[in-house]
């Protein structure tokens, strides 16, 4: 089973899949690590197809290692996200990662595996296919409320700003650009909780299946 949560920054996608993979007790992958941990380094394309990335959730925390080394907190800096849109729109650097995804599916019997194209590209046969969304103010907002506890000095404005540009670009993109798989379940997560949107989720699942 293959569970597929694409949506825009901020919509909720991440946490809401880490944990929804929880509650079935199946595997869970954040490919925005993955373009993230490719960011950081010069040589993207020869990393892109060469390096060992490692994904894992521990103690409720979405750990990354590149060969061996933990680049969990390095990839989350405002300065990566805002390079990580080289990396997505790389159509070389894409293939590589595309790959690695689903050589990571196939090691497991059932997954949750959140991004921008997990339900239109890289998984087009899954069992069950999601599209979280929510306001841009709101998305901003979550954004700026993580920044301000790892204690990241930027503005509502900046964010919300620096979003818009995001947006825009992985909307516009011509490899893989963020859309709702035709068979998506279209979520607004404006007014809901986490624990809503994860019920949700659970719930849906169990009750198709």
């Amino acid at each position: 089973m293959i569970i597929t949560i694409d949506g825009p920054a901020g919509s909720g996608k991440s946490t809401a899949a880490a944990q929804l993979a929880q509650r079935l007790a199946i595997a869970y992958l954040d490919t925005g690590a993955m373009y993230r941990a490719i960011t950081l380094p010069a040589e993207m394309e020869r990393l892109a197809q060469t390096c060992n990335i490692r994904l894992a959730r521990e103690n409720a925390c979405n750990k990354v290692w590149v060969n061996g080394k933990d680049i969990t907190e390095a990839i989350r800096r405002p300065q990566v996200t805002a390079a990580a849109h080289l990396v997505a729109s790389n159509p070389a650097i894409r293939a590589q990662l595309v790959v690695k995804q689903r050589d990571i599916a196939r090691q497991h019997p059932s997954l949750v595996t959140e991004g921008r194209d997990q339900g239109t590209v890289v998984f087009p046969q899954a069992d069950y296919k999601f599209y979280l969304d929510a306001s841009p103010e709101c998305r901003a907002k979550r954004r700026w409320q993580e920044l301000k506890q790892k204690n990241l000095d930027l503005s509502f404005e900046e964010i919300l700003h620096s979003q818009q540009q995001r947006d825009q670009r992985d909307s516009t993109r011509t490899v893989a650009p963020l859309k709702p798989a035709e068979e998506a379940v279209v979520i607004d997560t404006t007014h809901m909780t986490i624990e809503e949107v994860v019920d949700y989720l659970y719930n849906y699942v169990k009750g198709k299946r």
